[in-house]
């Protein structure tokens, strides 16, 4: 397997870092059936994508599953062509629309669709924000065989967020990538239950059957004897690939996405809790956003007022959450086949996962460098890296100041 090789997991259309399977990379593995739906799995969780004819893949429905990550020659990976459409523009993808008072255009690659998970963009352009910093910006899709730090270092992107594990593992191989952001502070995969009967912590599980997909019950068991729970106390079964399992009571706790999965259950009327992987000590997290140190040292004061822009956008769509899924569901991606009622749901239940006591978009070093230690016991890095050289919060220090918010 080549060393760049990689695997994507997909909940909802969305992309996160660092979870399980920065722990157990050991169990990465790929599976296929031949009915027209392709399943694959890497590390910990699994997604069931239609396949679906050239035509109408961008009426790609929100898949189930998780997250894209960089696996070294150990791990099995798979690709799924989605025809993304490559970054526009040229040289550090960033250039002057004009000399007498023109905008500078910035390319920016998604780590995935364009979906909610991205509306604080599509945001802070329909509110004008970037048009106020002087920066016309074009957001290019992203896709399952695309890797959003190569557009960037190869100049076709100015920037672009990457799954964290992918990131690292390229920094390691001597990619000259900066992580300057975060869109999410942490994954949203979780242990959903239900609200009157709520799993709060692993000691909960005991007594419990939950459900949780074929690939995840190996981790799921190990973290159930790190607990000292003993493994006949608690039954696992299969996870279908909706949560009517637990609806229906036959599970007390099903594994899934706090996002489109909990978005789909609040619009049944269920109310549920959820338990975070982060709130089991995985730390995590999705879709950290990277540029090049060069891009860093000749384009920074187009970075800084790029992600100033940025950070109101998400702003807005935190405070605006029903308005921004419109936006992305009726003028960024009208062929999308999106559901205005999931993606207004989905945009309510991120919210959390993106704000910061610091403000949207913060990266913390010191929660960095956990996850590179992690990575590195688990043996998806070779040897540890200093978080204080791969992540610059000076970007942002810039962008803040001395607040924590730019719209309050």
């Amino acid at each position: 397997m080549a060393k760049n090789a990689q695997a994507t997991l997909c909940q909802g259309g969305y992309r996160f870092t660092d979870s399980l399977a920065i722990v157990w990379p050991r169990f990465a593995r790929a599976t296929w059936q031949d009915n027209g739906n392709a399943g694959s799995i890497t590390g910990l969780f699994w997604y069931n994508e239609v396949q679906q004819s050239e035509e109408n893949q961008m009426k790609l429905q929100r898949r189930s599953g998780w997250l894209r990550r960089g696996l070294q020659a150990s791990a099995l990976a798979i690709a799924l062509a989605l025809g993304a459409s490559a970054c526009a523009g040229g040289g550090a993808g960033g250039s002057d629309a004009g000399s007498d008072g023109g905008t500078t255009q910035v390319n920016y690659q998604l780590g995935w669709l364009k979906l909610t998970q991205f509306g604080g963009f599509f945001a802070a352009d329909q509110q004008g924000f970037y048009a106020e910093e002087g920066i016309t910006p074009e957001f290019t899709a992203g896709g399952s065989n695309i890797l959003s730090w190569q557009q960037v270092v190869t100049g076709k992107a100015l920037l672009g967020d990457e799954d964290n594990t992918n990131a690292l593992v390229a920094i390691q191989d001597g990619q000259p990538l900066v992580i300057i952001g975060t869109v999410f502070q942490t994954s949203p995969f979780s242990i959903i239950s239900l609200a009157d009967d709520p799993i709060k912590s692993i000691n909960d599980f005991k007594g419990r059957t939950i459900a949780v997909s074929d690939a995840s019950l190996a981790q799921f068991q190990a973290l159930v004897r790190a607990a000292g729970i003993d493994e006949g106390d608690v039954q696992f079964v299969s996870a279908g690939t909706d949560p009517s399992q637990l609806t229906t009571g036959q599970v007390s706790g099903y594994a899934g996405y706090a996002t489109s999965q909990g978005a789909s259950l609040e619009l049944q009327g269920v109310k549920t809790h959820t338990l975070l992987l982060e709130d089991l000590g995985v730390p995590s997290y999705g879709n950290v956003i990277v540029t090049t140190k060069e891009n860093l040292e000749k384009n920074r004061e187009t970075i800084v007022n790029f992600m100033r822009a940025s950070v109101k956008g998400f702003e807005y769509m935190n405070a605006n959450p029903e308005e921004v899924a419109g936006l992305v569901v009726n003028e960024v991606n009208p062929a999308g086949g999106l559901d205005l009622a999931t993606e207004e749901q989905t945009a309510k239940i991120q919210k959390s996962l993106i704000e910061s006591p610091t403000g949207v978009l913060r990266v913390d070093v010191d929660k960095m460098q956990a996850i590179i230690d992690a990575l590195v016991e688990a043996g998806t890095l070779s040897k540890t890296i200093d978080a204080k050289t791969v992540v610059d919060t000076s970007v942002l220090d810039e962008v803040y100041g001395s607040k924590t918010s730019l719209l309050k």
